[in-house]
């Protein structure tokens, strides 16, 4: 059966999804139920390289009201009136030091943005620009019924063997309280496109997926497993799948490996709009940590945004309750599940041709001739991709200098190599290498 991925968003999006906390758990845990994850703990306090994990967040209430006992923010409404991981507090305070705490949205007027201290200690309220506006008593109260108490970070992972143990990851985050899109989305479309994947036997790539919170779930799960850091041969984190904008493909750190040009060559021919950007060059999410110093994995993602210079970049919802299912396209999921599917069957199929012939083949003789009286295009080009088949070429390197789609090429690869012509290599074999292995 296969994932309903809008469903899925309906049904998980409502939960106030910190970091750690009994939200993310049930997340996590209605998860786990469909799909075969294993999930890492890691306690709160752990070294992961240069961070530590915190602590679990119980947030019970938190709300500002006048004197009078009128209401003004409640997280009761939405989450996001709260801070995540506000300090407790329980007083009557004057209405500058409350203006202070206040965080307001830079799009949207009427919402409040998404405010977090995982790291430090302090405490804030999301409130909508013309609300702030309106608030001129001299004094409030201001009520945060909180605690930190240890708890477990944790990270979800569904492994899928292939031919080989080089491996390719995909990754989502689940956090982020209360919002569809950003997070979410991501992480419904990455297990539709590893389903996908489970009904392909004929994988030669092992596949894992990361579910986790932001950064700190990724930094966890890697510094825990360093020895499987060099099997790692490229990724993709997934985000904003849902929304109604075309799709980014954002480059790895390198932005010149196999993975990169495989995956960029089948997304820009893959729907219209499709573009991308380098490195940090659309929404910083969890890729950073695979590509980061020491690491360095080329790890892409992809995502529907608005480009750099747009004033509602990454799109206007961003952080706040409109980022809901009312925006949530169940079309645009499918298109990015389907895209994202294309690219990574796209570097799974991905090889350096070895020829096992020598001189120009004589194509008649292997059945494989096209007419060049009716079909001298096709003839020209078939010769063309011979030209490139010495084992310094991979299938995206003609594709790219040829200008042809990358299944097109590989069609005709895997003719080759089913007579024989051709040998399978996943490295760069030939004697004159140019450009950089994935």
């Amino acid at each position: 059966m296969s994932v309903d991925q809008f469903q899925l968003i309906t049904e998980l999006y409502p939960l106030r999804r910190d970091i750690i906390s009994d939200s993310y758990d049930q997340a996590l845990n209605i998860l786990c139920q469909q799909f075969p994850l294993r999930v890492h703990e890691y306690a709160s306090g752990t070294r992961c390289w240069t961070w530590r994990v915190p602590e679990k967040w119980i947030c019970q209430e938190g709300y500002v009201e006048s004197l009078s006992g009128r209401r003004i923010l409640d997280q009761i409404v939405h989450p996001l009136y709260v801070a995540s991981y506000s300090c407790a507090l329980d007083k009557v305070i004057p209405r500058e030091e409350l203006l202070a705490h206040l965080h307001v949205h830079p799009h949207l007027d009427d919402q409040p943005p998404f405010i977090f201290y995982y790291y430090q200690r302090d405490w804030g309220f999301g409130c909508g620009k013309k609300l702030a506006e309106t608030l001129m008593d001299e004094q409030y109260r201001v009520v945060i019924h909180t605690r930190l108490e240890p708890g477990t970070l944790k990270v979800a992972e569904w492994y899928m063997p292939g031919e080989t143990e080089d491996s390719f990851f995909l990754s989502a985050h689940l956090c982020h309280p209360g919002q569809a899109n950003d997070g979410l989305s991501g992480v419904v479309t990455a297990l539709a496109v590893m389903q996908e994947l489970a009904g392909k036997p004929d994988r030669h790539y092992t596949y894992r997926l990361l579910i986790g919170p932001e950064t700190i779930g990724s930094v966890a799960w890697l510094s825990h497993h360093e020895g499987l850091l060099p099997n790692i041969k490229g990724g993709i984190f997934l985000d904003m799948t849902g929304i109604d904008l075309p799709p980014a493909l954002q480059m790895s750190y390198h932005g010149d490996t196999q993975v990169d040009r495989c995956l960029r060559h089948v997304h820009l021919r893959s729907e219209k709009g499709s573009w991308w950007a380098p490195y940090r060059g659309t929404v910083g999410n969890d890729e950073r940590q695979f590509n980061a110093p020491g690491v360095r994995i080329p790890m892409l993602s992809y995502a529907r945004v608005l480009p750099w210079g747009h004033p509602d970049r990454p799109y206007k919802e961003y952080h706040s309750p409109a980022d809901n299912v009312n925006i949530t396209v169940a079309g645009m999921l499918e298109k990015s599940k389907d895209t994202v599917l294309k690219m990574i069957e796209a570097w799974d199929g991905n090889y350096f041709p070895l020829n096992q012939f020598k001189g120009e083949v004589f194509l008649a003789g292997y059945d494989l001739a096209a007419d060049r009286h009716r079909y001298l295009d096709q003839h020209r080009t078939m010769l063309k991709m011979m030209d490139f088949i010495d084992g310094s070429n991979s299938i995206i390197d003609i594709a790219e200098k040829l200008d042809l789609p990358f299944e097109d090429v590989r069609r005709w690869m895997n003719k080759l190599r089913d007579v024989g012509l051709v040998k399978v290599h996943y490295t760069r074999c030939g004697d004159h290498p140019a450009g950089r292995d994935g």
